[in-house]
């Protein structure tokens, strides 16, 4: 019980903690292992199924790790992108913009994330 108000509270559940988690503690992203592509907030402020919410309800794969995504390649094409079914039109302009949101991205891979 304990953990899930803790989770509550690193997810920013209005009323628990009042927002003091996001707000002193930082994840360092380094090589991915140890963060989640789409429900850690490693990129911006938002975790990426809140900025792409569409594209993480068709993604197959919501518990993937951003080394993983990152191995798999997520340019344009790439591997990393399975989907529930073919994207829509608009669904991959939303791919895109993702996709050039992470171009900016660099890990190191021979040291852990913190």
């Amino acid at each position: 019980m304990w953990w899930r108000e803790i989770a509550k509270i690193r997810d920013g559940v209005v009323g628990v903690g009042g927002g003091w988690f996001q707000e002193n503690v930082s994840r360092k992203v380094d090589d991915g292992t140890y963060t989640f592509f789409w429900h850690d907030m490693w990129l911006g402020g938002v975790p990426l199924r809140v900025c792409f919410s569409r594209l993480f309800e068709l993604a197959d794969d919501k518990s993937c790790t951003v080394s993983l995504m990152s191995a798999l390649k997520w340019v344009e094409g790439g591997a990393a992108w399975r989907w529930r079914r073919r994207l829509w039109v608009w669904e991959e302009e939303m791919s895109h913009e993702c996709v050039i949101l992470l171009r900016s991205v660099s890990l190191q891979l021979d040291v852990t994330d913190c």
